[in-house]
């Protein structure tokens, strides 16, 4: 416990970086892709936008639990995004990659991929030749996807994956879940290094969060 703060303090502060945490990010844009999915279902490419973000932020909440601060937290921006996905998405841990790993992705290497053509230009990477072909559906059945699937190896496509855009969607979703474990286990294994990253992270959340201020 840093000197200058009493258990008292100490227990509001990080009440306070995890609700913030869980509001500003998770429970934010969950919210958004939940009304995208209720009102406009055809929406998938601005929620799997939105979803990128999610993970986006919560990589680099990751990056600061792994030690590193200052400028170096906006370098090796792919480095980061894949760690995250590596540790809390494309994991054992992640129930809904456990239940759906064959729909979700292949590896982490394909999502960076497709995380910066879908938030640059809001479509697909460019498929090059000798290159996997990569399916992007969502709520296909068994019999549809066999079919595509067929379609595209007529075609030349010997190695082709489908990935199910809304199961990508939610194992992010779960991978949140899967970090706040491992947050637990850092309490548990180093606990003041828990809290030097809970102090640093907490900063950051206050001085660079984008907060919305309701109209009266």
């Amino acid at each position: 416990m840093p000197k200058n703060l009493t258990q008292a303090e100490w227990d509001a502060i990080e009440k306070e970086f995890l609700k913030n945490m869980n509001d500003r990010y998770f429970q934010d844009i969950r919210n958004d892709i939940q009304t995208l999915r209720k009102n406009r279902p055809e929406s998938i490419k601005s929620q799997l936008c939105l979803a990128f973000t999610l993970a986006d932020s919560l990589s680099r909440i990751h990056k600061i639990f792994s030690g590193v601060r200052g400028e170096n937290l906006d370098k090796d921006n792919e480095d980061r995004f894949r760690a995250w996905m590596d540790a809390f998405v494309l994991t054992e841990k992640n129930d809904e990659y456990k239940k759906y790993k064959g729909l979700i992705a292949p590896n982490s290497k394909v999502l960076w991929n497709i995380r910066n053509s879908f938030l640059h230009f809001y479509s697909f990477p460019p498929v090059k030749e000798g290159q996997d072909y990569v399916i992007f559906g969502y709520n296909l059945s068994v019999e549809t996807n066999s079919n595509v699937k067929k379609a595209f190896q007529e075609k030349g496509y010997k190695a082709v994956t489908h990935m199910d855009a809304l199961r990508l969607i939610e194992a992010i979703f779960s991978g949140f879940l899967v970090q706040l474990i491992h947050l637990t286990e850092m309490i548990k294994n180093n606990p003041a290094q828990y809290i030097e990253n809970v102090l640093y992270a907490r900063n950051i959340l206050f001085t660079q969060s984008a907060v919305v201020v309701p109209k009266k």
